[in-house]
């Protein structure tokens, strides 16, 4: 079977975004929120547009997003849903596949988004550094459950930014950015959860820097692995 594997984050400058990364939204269609939305990747895929045809796979996407002053770095703005539906709209736009997908948020004026080949690197490690098997739809409570109780015995990392990745193995029918937001809302044993929050409201706003990565091995059928590694930003050995 096939194990998870990571890959390096794109390291060049990045081109600048011309408007702001907007967060996804399930509004209905032709809404201020679906409007932004779908702004936002027009801005991304007319900024990669030049160097994404003669980039060979294995791709790397990196989304780079500055916050205002004012706003909380560590609450709400969570990565995942910069990246969703941004990924699923750029694939479907240029036909090509991205192995790994990366996004950061810090104080700043300036939003960017690079992509590159990249290549394998090793285990990246983590004060957490975990293994999950699933075989629920992502779509499911029953999904996110069977994470949850394969990670009973970790504790929520202390208060700060987290830097968190998540490798995936899954079958060639499994669209992978289904699984992100479901496979983190289960994590609530690492980032932790505010006092009385729901089962699956863990605290992903802490995030701030965030590692994706998927292979597909078509003998997995409906089952996902995912690697999961985790530590306070600072002390990550490979991002």
């Amino acid at each position: 079977m096939t194990t998870p594997v990571f890959y390096a984050r794109p390291e060049l400058v990045g081109s600048t975004l011309s408007v702001p990364p907007a967060l996804a939204s399930w509004d209905s269609a032709g809404s201020p929120g679906q409007v932004r939305s779908a702004t936002f990747a027009a801005d991304v895929l007319a900024a990669i547009a030049p160097t994404l045809p003669v980039t060979p796979d294995p791709l790397a996407l990196r989304v780079d997003i500055g916050l205002p002053d004012v706003v909380p770095l560590l609450a709400l703005h969570d990565l995942d849903n910069y990246l969703f539906p941004l990924v699923p709209k750029l694939t479907q736009a240029t036909g090509r596949q991205f192995a790994s997908v990366w996004a950061t948020k810090r104080h700043g004026g300036r939003s960017s988004v690079a992509v590159c080949q990249t290549h394998t690197v090793q285990d990246p490690g983590g004060v957490y550094s975990l293994q999950v098997r699933t075989t629920a739809s992502a779509s499911t409570t029953a999904y996110k459950r069977q994470i949850r109780d394969q990670i009973t015995a970790a504790q929520p990392l202390p208060d700060g930014g987290i830097a968190l990745q998540l490798a995936f193995v899954v079958g060639p029918r499994r669209a992978w950015p289904n699984l992100w937001k479901a496979t983190i809302d289960s994590l609530g044993s690492i980032l932790g959860r505010d006092a009385g929050a729901r089962e699956w409201n863990a605290r992903d706003g802490r995030i701030t820097d965030l590692g994706l990565h998927c292979v597909i091995d078509p003998a997995v059928g409906n089952q996902v692995t995912i690697a999961i590694r985790a530590c306070p930003v600072g002390k990550q050995a490979a991002l």
